[in-house]
């Protein structure tokens, strides 16, 4: 059977069951597998169990359990609670405030537990706050939203773990890759939260509470435990001190240390925590043996070599290459989940663009900034559909939709810029490493 045939059968394959609803880790394995014994007898299933084993007794993927059980940590205890209220004494009496707030405690989490802590804790909190107060509906659940995501660019990103494990480059290279694109677009989404509050103020009343600078140093407490914390895991591994997976235990311990010191570690922490680290972890560990059998397989059935020759008869501009892939990133993220969109094009659109000279890190934190903007595009925008399971009583889905498109505009924005200055994702990996 030849290469193109098997392409077209095996993508059409994977795209239906995507379509009806099976899991995408069952999805990439069981058709791997399939193909494997339709094309290569009983004796290729032999390198289904090799590859199985391989992956699920790595050693680096214990990155992805600590850094998550860190995460869960500080959200079951109830930390990341107070460490809002904290942040929201600091910014009382500016307009806009508490989505600002919500934007800051999201980028806490992100770098102590990746995607989702950040949305769940403040929809929870922030969300019904910030309408007591008479907040606009679009812009307390848009910066909510917004800011959950920046757990996927932000270090520690699970996400990036997965892709760097995916597509074979450095997870801390990574990692230092995503830190400006990160700030740059937290600080545009601020900007456009104080800009838009300042000219309309009606979408951000001011708080009648006046909150003294006494209450103001007593909420510090609150705010430094966590603060030292994620210096200390994030420093460890730009000094060079600890390797990503040992910066990830460090993290995990000292989240602990931190539910023991605040008289918050219970039985119940304890569990909820690893009970989340476990399923959360599993779901990855199961996407990654799928992802991988399905490289392995179409690798071997001569996928490469069709890629690169395709790529080679291209008589265009390798800036149009790029383009086009970062359309069919930014379509298939509104269609699919993000860790499907990773698994099946990142082994594909990695060495291309290695072969048309593009940096790899560079490329790839585009990628992750593309996932980004996925986690926010309806119909199937993960951030969308946790805000509807955590968004108070007579918040419609319609509401939740009409709040991201400006955010997503910034997403872009970022997106356009890294692509244009490369030295954004560049610069600190190179002087880092």
């Amino acid at each position: 059977m030849s290469i193109e045939l098997v392409t077209i059968l095996l993508f059409s394959g994977l795209i239906f069951l995507l379509a009806t609803g099976v899991p995408v880790a069952f999805a990439l394995g069981g058709i791997s597998v399939v193909f494997a014994f339709l094309l290569g007898g009983s004796n290729a299933l032999y390198i289904v169990a090799t590859t199985t084993y391989r992956e699920i007794t790595d050693p680096n993927l214990i990155t992805i359990p600590l850094f998550l059980l860190m995460g869960n940590f500080l959200l079951h205890s109830g930390i990341s609670d107070r460490l809002f209220q904290a942040l929201n004494y600091w910014m009382s009496g500016i307009r806009g405030g508490l989505a600002i707030v919500s934007i800051g405690v999201c980028v806490a989490l992100a770098m102590c537990g990746g995607f989702g802590p950040g949305i769940l804790t403040m929809g929870l909190i922030a969300v019904p706050a910030m309408l007591k107060r008479y907040y606009d509906k679009s812009l307390a659940l848009g910066s909510v939203m917004a800011g959950g995501v920046l757990g996927e660019i932000i270090p520690p990103s699970i996400i990036m773990i997965i892709f760097a494990y995916i597509a074979r480059i450095s997870i801390g290279r990574l990692f230092f890759g995503g830190v400006f694109p990160g700030l740059i677009t937290t600080c545009l989404y601020i900007l456009y939260i104080t800009i838009r509050c300042h000219f309309q103020p009606h979408l951000a009343p001011k708080e009648a509470e006046k909150i003294t600078w006494k209450i103001r140093r007593a909420a510090l407490k609150e705010i430094v435990l966590p603060g030292l914390l994620v210096i200390l895991v994030l420093g460890s591994i730009f000094l060079g001190i600890a390797t990503p997976t040992e910066a990830a235990g460090v993290g995990a311990m000292g989240a602990f240390l931190i539910c023991i010191i605040y008289g918050r570690l219970t039985w119940k922490v304890v569990s909820d925590s690893c009970l989340e680290t476990l399923k959360i972890s599993g779901m990855a560990l199961w996407i990654l043996i799928g992802a991988t059998l399905f490289g392995v397989f179409y690798t071997s059935a001569g996928a490469q070599t069709l890629v690169m020759e395709t790529v080679k008869d291209l008589i265009v501009n390798r800036w149009l290459i790029l383009g086009a892939m970062q359309i069919i990133l930014l379509i298939s993220g509104m269609f699919m989940d993000d860790y499907a969109v990773v698994t099946i094009c990142a082994p594909i659109f990695v060495p291309i663009a290695k072969f048309l000279g593009f940096d790899p890190i560079w490329f790839s934190i585009l990628f992750i900034l593309n996932m980004q903007v996925a986690y926010l595009t309806p119909p199937f925008g993960w951030a969308l559909i946790l805000m509807k399971g955590v968004a108070p009583p007579g918040i419609s889905t319609e509401y939740i939709w009409r709040s991201v498109p400006p955010f997503v505009a910034m997403q872009l924005l970022v997106l356009v810029i890294t692509m244009i200055f490369p030295q954004l994702a560049l610069w600190l990996p190179g002087k880092m490493f």
